[in-house]
């Protein structure tokens, strides 16, 4: 084979390497396949019994079961990311420890009960409770890590409201955070600012066809509603295939239709990521 053959393969090959990388914004991230973060996990519960003006008797139950982050890396300390689990997920304010953040959660849910009038009485009374109307309210929190690699773990809080042990409310809520920088991720760790319009489109046409709709009228029809200003909230999570966003109860739809969740492909995404996006991770 004549020298400028070889030389002529070689140049090929090369363009069509630089072609393969160029065709992908996916970036060259490196982990051994462990998960970003460990956990441990903590179970608090409170109760209270009282009686209400109208002479029935209430008892409020609240549990939250939570798995935290412990270390990253080798064992790391994950102090930075435990800090903003507490803020975030646990929704505390900065002076609060991680153990008290986790122990406040079950008192946030015991303080969403105040409206209710009614007088304290001791838990072991059985006496003046026998034959009384019982009124039941149970709060449940459970937090878990849904995604944990590639240096991003994802966070699910779900709570659950029951009354009379019938449920009254279930919301899921996602927190991203990324565990090389121990940093939340925002949606301005994902998309240029130009670009949030594009998703919101993008959001906008995956919901009419998994709803097999052609219209807002048939969406309006299935419940939903200001579909034109759909947004591209706070509220997602990641998985192998694409970002979801998950819409609380009537925020993009009526209460009956519950959440509504959206996702959108990487490769859709592609051309809307910022600069070292989040998401050149992950795919």
């Amino acid at each position: 084979m004549k020298r400028t053959h070889i030389v002529s393969i070689f140049i090929l090959l090369a363009f069509m390497m630089l072609s393969v990388s160029c065709g992908r914004k996916g970036s060259n991230y490196v982990d051994d396949g462990k998960p970003a973060v460990t956990t441990a996990q903590t179970h608090q519960q409170s109760n209270s019994s009282f009686k209400m003006s109208n002479g029935e008797l209430c008892t409020i139950v609240a549990e939250a079961t939570i798995d935290y982050p412990k270390t990253i890396g080798e064992n790391q300390p994950a102090d930075s990311l435990q800090r903003l689990f507490a803020a975030y997920v646990l929704e505390s304010g900065d002076t609060l420890s991680l153990n008290e953040a986790m122990n406040q959660v079950v008192v946030n849910s015991m303080h969403q009960y105040d409206f209710i009038d009614g007088a304290a009485i001791e838990e072991d009374v059985t006496d003046e409770t026998d034959g009384l109307t019982t009124l039941k309210y149970t709060t449940s929190t459970r937090i878990t890590p849904i995604y944990n690699k590639h240096g991003v773990v994802t966070f699910e809080r779900v709570d659950v409201v029951k009354k009379n042990d019938k449920v009254a409310s279930v919301t899921h809520r996602y927190y991203s955070f990324d565990v090389d920088t121990q940093t939340y991720i925002d949606v301005n760790r994902l998309f240029d600012d130009d670009a949030i319009t594009d998703v919101c489109q993008l959001l906008r046409q995956q919901l009419l066809a998994q709803n097999n709709a052609t219209g807002n009228e048939q969406l309006n029809d299935l419940g939903y509603f200001n579909v034109e200003n759909i947004s591209v909230s706070r509220n997602f999570y990641f998985d192998d295939k694409g970002v979801t966003w998950s819409f609380l109860p009537n925020e993009l739809a009526v209460e009956a239709v519950g959440e509504p969740k959206i996702t959108i492909s990487y490769k859709d995404l592609e051309p809307s990521l910022c600069e070292n996006s989040i998401i050149e991770r992950l795919y």
